[in-house]
C-alpha cells in the first residue's frame, strides 16, 4: 500500500482510503475472519457452563453516642462523615479476609456447596475458592459513586448457592465486625479507668508543688500576677542615675571649656571682659553668693553707702559690654570674621572698653576686698572641680546600688517563670484529668453505641439469568476480533502481494502518470465489407470500431500525449513494455491511428527487429523497412509503405539481421530519425520489451518521449520496478504509462484514475446506438 505523505489531514485520509481499497480487494480475508470470530464465541458460549451472581449492599456507618450524651448531632456526624476512607476500606477488606472466609464457611456449613466440593476434589483450598469468585467495591452508581456502601458479590454455577455463600459472607463479616467493637469498647473503658488515677495522682502532685513554691517565694502574687518591689526600685535608681549623668556630663564640659580656653590664650594678655566672657549669669551669680559668704564685715559704712550706687552702674556698664562681645560672637558665628557686621559689633565693644577704663569708680578699684575677674574665674574653676569630684562619688553609689536592685529583680523573674511553669503544669494535669473523666463518662453511658453499624441495603437473591457467558457480549467480541483478524490477514496479503493494486502504486513504481487502462476485449471481425477493403489486423480497434469503448481509451491516451507534445515540443515517442507480450504492438498501432485521424502526419517504424508486428497488424510487406536503411544508404522513402489511412505510413522491420543492437547503435539510425522528422509530424517508434534486449535502452536517448505499456495481470511490481531502473540507469524516465489487459471482472476492485467500470459515463444501450449509427455511416461512405 502507497501512502503519499504530503500533509499529516491528507496522509490519514489517504490512509483511510488505502485501507478501505485493500479491505475491499481481500474482503474473503475479512469474511473469514468475522466468520471465524462468530463461530468461536458461539462455540464458547454453547460449551461453558453457565455462572450466576448474587449481589448485596451494606451500607457502612460509625456508630456515636454523641446524640445520646448531648441530645444533639453535629453535621459530620449527621452527613456519615464520621467514617474515614481509610476505615471503609479496612472493612472491604475485612469482606474477603480468610478469617472471615473461613467462619462463613463453618458457621454457614458451606461445604457441602457442589462448587466447594468440586474446588476441593481438585486440590484447591475453599478460602481460595471463595476469594477468587468474591468482589468486593465500594461506592454507587452516578452520583452516588462516592456512598458510603460496600457492594460484594459471588459467582457460582449454582444461583441457589451464590446466593447462600454472599449471605454467609455476610453474616459473618458482621459478627465479627459488631463483636469486635464489643471487646474494642470493654478494653476502652479499662484503660481510660487506668488513665484516670494516673492523671488524679499527676494532679495531685503539680498542686502541691505549686502551692510550696508560693509560700517559698518572698514576692507577692495577685493571682497570676507579681508584685516586683525590685524592679520598682530599679527603675528609680536608672532615673536619678540619667539625672547625675547628666550633671556631670555639663560639669564636666564648662570645666574642659575654660581649661582649653587658659591653656590657648596667655592669662597675661587676658583682660577682665575675657575671663568674664567665659562665665554664664548664672555662674556669676553663683560667684556673688560666694564672695558675699567669704567677705563678712570688712567693709566699711562709708564704702557700704556708696555700694548700691557703684554696683548698679557697674553691672549696667558690664551688662552691656557683656551683650556686645556675645552679640560680636553669633555675627561672627553666622557671617564669619571677616563680616562688615562683625567689625562693627568689635569697634563698638572697644568704645565700650575705653568708657569703662576711664569713667570706672574709685571706690571699686581701691577697695581691699575686691574679687578680679581673673581670681573669680579660678574660684569658680575651683567649684567645678568639687562639683565633678561630688557627681562621681554620687555616680558609684548609685551604679553600685542598682546593681544588688538588678540582681534581685532577675532572681524574682526567675522564680516568676518557674511559677508559670509549675501553674502550666497544673493546668495541663487539670485538662488531662478532666478529658478522661468526660471519656469514662461517656463509655459508661453508650457502650451499646460503640463501633461501626452495617446495615444490609439489598439482600443476596438467586439471579434468574446467568452473568456469564452473555450471548451478545460474546458476538460483539468475536466479530470484533473476527475482523481485527480478517483486516491483519487483509493487510499482510496486500504486503506480501507484488502485483498493482491501484493507479497510485503504478505511477509511484513508474514515476510517470497513467494516461490509460485499455480492457482485454476480444477481436471480433466489425463488418465483412471492411475486411475485404482493408488489410489492417482486427485487433486494431482504434480503426475497425472508432465508436467502441476501446477506441475510446485510445482516444484519451492520445488527448493527454498531444497535450503532451504541444507543452514540451515532442516528436519522436517510444513505446516498450517491460517483458514480451504486454501488448505494446498493439497500442502503438491503435494510438497511431488515433493520432493520424487528427490531421497529423505520423511514421510507425517497427523497431522491434528481432520479434516484429507492425507488418502484420497493418498488412504492409515486411521489407524494404527499418534494418534495409540501417544496412544500405538509401532514401527513406524507399523503406516506407502506405497504411489504409491517408495521414498514416509505416516503416516496417525490413530483412532479418543478426546484430540488431549494434545496427540500432549506429549513426545511421540517428540521421534516419532527423530525416523521418523533416518530412512528419509524429514519429511513433515500437521497441523491443526492456527486461528482453538491450535495444530499447539504445533508442531511449535518442527520441522524446517515452511510454511504457504495463500489463498488470501478468507483470508484478518487481519487474515494473527493474524496467524503470534500467532506463533510470540511462538518465530517461518514462513520460507516461498506459495499463494493458485489465480484466473486467477485476474492474470493480481496481481504481482506475477516477474511472469506473463504465469508464466514460454511457448508458449501455446509447452507446450501442451511437457506434451502429456511426457504423451505417462508415458503410455508406465506403460504398459511395
Amino acid at each position: 500500500m502507497v501512502l503519499p505523505i504530503d500533509e499529516k489531514n491528507e496522509g490519514e485520509s489517504r490512509f483511510q482510503i488505502e485501507l478501505l481499497a485493500t479491505l475491499r480487494r481481500r474482503w474473503e480475508y475479512v469474511a473469514f475472519g468475522l466468520a471465524l470470530g462468530l463461530s468461536l464465541a458461539l462455540l464458547y458460549s454453547f460449551s461453558t457452563t453457565p455462572v450466576f451472581q448474587s449481589d448485596i449492599e451494606i451500607l457502612v456507618g460509625q456508630r456515636t453516642s454523641e446524640l445520646t450524651n448531648s441530645g444533639t448531632m453535629t453535621g459530620a456526624s449527621a452527613s456519615g462523615d464520621a467514617i474515614q476512607e481509610d476505615q471503609l476500606a479496612t472493612h472491604m477488606r475485612l469482606l474477603t479476609a480468610r478469617r472471615v472466609l473461613a467462619q462463613a464457611i463453618e458457621d454457614g456449613e458451606l461445604r457441602d456447596v457442589q462448587s466447594l466440593q468440586m474446588a476441593a476434589a481438585r486440590g484447591i483450598n475453599c478460602i481460595d475458592h471463595l476469594q477468587k469468585n468474591l468482589t468486593v467495591k465500594r461506592g454507587g452508581d452516578g452520583t452516588a459513586r462516592n456512598a458510603m456502601v460496600l457492594r460484594a458479590s459471588y459467582r457460582d454455577p449454582s444461583a441457589t448457592d451464590a446466593a447462600r455463600v454472599l449471605n454467609a459472607v455476610y453474616q459473618s463479616y458482621r459478627t465479627y465486625v459488631e463483636s469486635h467493637g464489643e471487646n474494642t469498647s470493654e478494653q476502652a473503658v479499662q484503660l481510660i479507668e487506668d488513665a484516670r488515677a494516673t492523671h488524679e495522682q499527676e494532679l495531685a502532685s503539680a498542686d502541691r508543688e505549686y502551692r510550696e513554691f508560693i509560700q517559698s517565694v518572698p514576692a507577692l502574687f495577685e493571682g497570676d500576677r507579681l508584685q516586683d518591689i525590685h524592679r520598682e526600685r530599679l527603675a528609680k535608681l536608672e532615673f536619678e542615675l540619667n539625672l547625675v549623668r547628666n550633671q556631670l556630663a555639663e560639669q564636666q564640659s564648662r570645666l574642659d571649656v575654660i581649661e582649653n580656653y587658659l591653656v590657648a590664650n596667655d592669662s597675661r594678655t587676658l583682660d577682665n571682659l575675657d575671663h568674664l566672657a567665659l562665665l554664664s549669669q548664672k555662674e556669676v551669680e553663683r560667684l556673688k553668693l560666694f564672695l558675699e559668704m567669704t567677705r563678712g564685715e570688712i567693709q566699711s559704712e562709708s564704702f557700704q553707702a556708696e555700694q548700691p550706687l557703684r554696683q548698679e552702674a557697674a553691672r549696667v556698664q558690664y551688662s552691656r559690654l557683656l551683650e556686645l562681645v556675645q552679640k560680636e560672637r553669633a555675627l561672627s558665628d553666622a557671617f564669619g570674621a571677616n563680616h562688615p557686621l562683625v567689625d562693627a559689633a568689635r569697634r563698638e565693644i572697644e568704645i565700650t572698653r575705653q568708657f569703662l577704663d576711664h569713667h570706672a569708680p574709685l571706690a571699686a578699684e581701691t577697695s581691699k576686698g575686691k574679687l578680679v575677674p581673673a581670681e573669680m574665674l579660678k574660684t569658680y574653676t575651683m567649684l567645678l572641680r568639687n562639683d565633678i569630684a561630688e557627681l562621681e562619688k554620687r555616680k558609684a553609689i548609685l551604679l553600685k546600688d542598682s546593681e544588688v536592685e538588678l540582681a534581685a529583680a532577675k532572681q524574682v523573674e526567675n522564680d516568676y517563670m518557674l511559677g508559670a511553669s509549675l501553674r502550666a503544669k497544673f493546668n495541663r494535669a487539670q485538662a488531662r484529668y478532666d478529658q478522661v473523666i468526660l471519656r469514662l463518662q461517656e463509655l459508661n453511658l453508650s457502650r451499646s453505641y460503640a463501633g461501626f453499624s452495617t446495615d444490609l441495603l439489598a439482600n443476596p437473591e438467586p439471579a434468574r439469568f446467568p452473568a456469564w457467558p452473555k450471548l451478545p457480549i460474546l458476538v460483539f467480541i468475536g466479530l470484533f476480533l473476527g475482523f481485527g483478524l480478517g483486516t491483519a490477514l487483509a493487510v499482510v496479503a496486500e504486503m506480501l502481494d507484488v502485483t498493482f493494486n491501484s493507479s497510485s502504486d503504478i505511477e509511484q513504481a513508474t514515476g510517470a502518470t497513467v494516461i490509460a487502462h485499455v480492457p482485454r476485449f476480444s477481436i471480433k471481425k466489425p463488418s465483412a465489407r471492411i475486411l475485404v477493403t482493408s488489410s489492417i489486423a482486427p485487433s486494431v480497434v482504434a480503426f475497425h470500431s472508432p465508436q467502441s469503448p476501446e477506441a475510446e481509451i485510445y482516444r484519451i491516451a492520445r488527448t493527454s500525449l498531444l497535450i503532451n507534445n504541444r507543452r514540451e515540443a515532442v516528436r519522436t515517442i517510444m513505446m516498450t513494455s517491460p517483458q514480451p507480450g504486454d501488448g505494446k504492438s498493439t497500442t502503438i498501432a491503435n494510438l497511431a491511428v488515433s493520432l493520424s485521424r487528427t490531421g497529423k502526419k505520423v511514421l510507425l517504424i517497427d523497431a522491434d527487429l528481432r520479434r516484429p508486428m507492425i507488418s502484420k497488424l497493418f498488412g504492409v510487406p515486411e521489407q524494404p523497412g527499418l534494418a534495409d536503411l540501417l544496412l544500405a544508404n538509401q532514401p527513406l522513402v524507399r523503406s516506407v509503405h502506405a497504411s489504409d489511412l491517408a495521414n498514416l505510413h509505416i516503416m516496417p522491420h525490413g530483412r532479418e539481421t543478426s546484430e540488431p543492437s549494434e545496427l540500432l547503435e549506429s549513426r545511421r539510425f540517428q540521421e534516419i530519425l532527423d530525416e523521418a522528422k523533416s518530412a512528419y509530424d509524429l514519429i511513433l517508434i515500437d521497441a523491443p520489451p526492456l527486461l528482453a534486449v538491450a535495444d530499447p535502452a539504445i533508442i531511449a536517448p535518442r527520441v522524446d518521449s517515452v511510454i511504457m505499456t504495463v500489463r498488470v495481470c501478468k507483470n508484478g511490481r518487481r519487474v515494473v520496478e527493474h524496467a524503470v531502473k534500467i532506463l533510470s540507469d540511462i538518465e530517461v524516465h518514462p513520460t507516461a504509462v498506459i495499463v494493458n489487459g485489465v480484466e473486467r471482472s477485476a474492474q470493480k476492485s481496481y481504481v482506475y484514475s477516477g474511472y469506473s467500470s463504465d469508464p466514460y459515463g454511457y448508458v449501455g444501450k446509447y452507446h450501442q446506438r451511437y457506434s451502429a449509427a456511426e457504423s451505417q455511416l462508415t458503410e455508406a461512405s465506403i460504398s459511395a
